[in-house]
């Protein structure tokens, strides 16, 4: 008789990189726009599903490759579930401006197969907006887009989902998003419109954050970094904002990044500042990249060295 046994399951990504102690400071993609489609969960995999774009939708993602590299900075991309399925095709518009992003929301009378066309609009040919309704954004408050894509990773689903409802029962505001990379850190979430991503979160611990009720000291470890400045660059962005409170989050902020070497400018409130400081590889660290795959491969870990800071007051 032979005996059929299953393959040992795999241990889920997050939680070999939380076991590991991985600092997620640095992995927070460098945006300068980000668009949020909301679509119907189904279309989640259609979006996805490369060899089934058409031409146009093709074409689309030609051009913005285009546009980011002589930008230098790329353009985020969410898909979140809409409070109603099947409803027209909807955007949320993010622009990095002072203290963060800028949203603006629009409504359309579009089926959410022209996803494309809300991708062309706000991030390519922002003048056709003047053909879509726009609607007033909230005036205040954050905007969590949580990561509960578990087909394409486990850990999404197993830790995203709880985040995700512990949200709204809170009653603030919050999105069941498709995979925006990191699925290591999940639950993960894009925190907008401060641009900060978070790693790890807990239900108890999303809330807290969400309502800036525990000081960013307490949460550091958990930052993926602000998505408005480069990678190397948001290492002293969150010891700036570990300084300066949750204030940070008025800062306009802008960076250069010389191999290691970061300079960092700001204006908060009256004060014009500049620091400086060096980001030195630390030891890398081997762990998954998926909960379906075994494969372990090297996660780049950076130190901030000495921190120099000029300021000045302006008004």
């Amino acid at each position: 008789m032979t005996v059929q046994t299953r393959a040992p399951r795999l241990s889920l990504c997050s939680d070999a990189s939380r076991a590991a102690g991985e600092d997620p400071i640095g992995t927070a993609p460098h945006w300068q726009e980000v668009t949020v489609l909301e679509l119907d969960v189904p279309m989640w995999a259609r979006l996805r599903d490369v060899a089934s774009w058409t031409p146009q939708q093709s074409g689309v993602f030609e051009r913005m490759r285009g546009k980011v590299e002589a930008a230098g900075a790329g353009f985020g991309l969410l898909m979140s579930a809409p409070a109603q399925a099947g409803r027209p095709l909807r955007v949320r518009h993010y622009q990095h401006g002072k203290g963060g992003f800028v949203r603006q929301d629009y409504q359309s009378e579009l089926p959410q197969s022209e996803w494309a066309r809300g991708l062309t609009d706000t991030l390519l040919e922002p003048e056709n907006l003047s053909g879509w309704q726009a609607v007033d954004s909230p005036a205040s408050g954050p905007d969590f887009h949580v990561c509960t894509h578990g087909t394409v990773d486990a850990a999404c689903g197993r830790y995203g989902v709880p985040v995700h409802t512990a949200l709204q029962s809170a009653g603030l505001r919050a999105w069941r998003t498709g995979h925006f990379g990191g699925h290591r850190f999940a639950a993960t979430a894009v925190d907008l419109p401060s641009g900060f991503l978070w790693a790890h979160l807990t239900p108890e611990l999303a809330v807290r954050v969400a309502r800036r009720e525990v000081h960013p000291a307490e949460v550091a470890g958990h930052l993926r970094g602000f998505a408005g400045l480069p990678p190397l660059a948001q290492l002293l962005d969150r010891q700036l904002l570990v300084r300066h409170g949750w204030d940070w989050l008025l800062a306009r902020r802008w960076a250069e990044v010389e191999g290691e070497n970061v300079t960092l400018h700001f204006e908060l409130g009256g004060m014009k500042g500049t620091a400086r400081a060096e980001v030195s590889p630390a030891p890398a660290l081997r762990l998954p990249g998926s909960s379906h795959k075994p494969d372990l491969g090297d996660v780049r870990q950076w130190q901030l060295g000495r921190v120099t800071l000029e300021t000045q007051v302006t008004a």
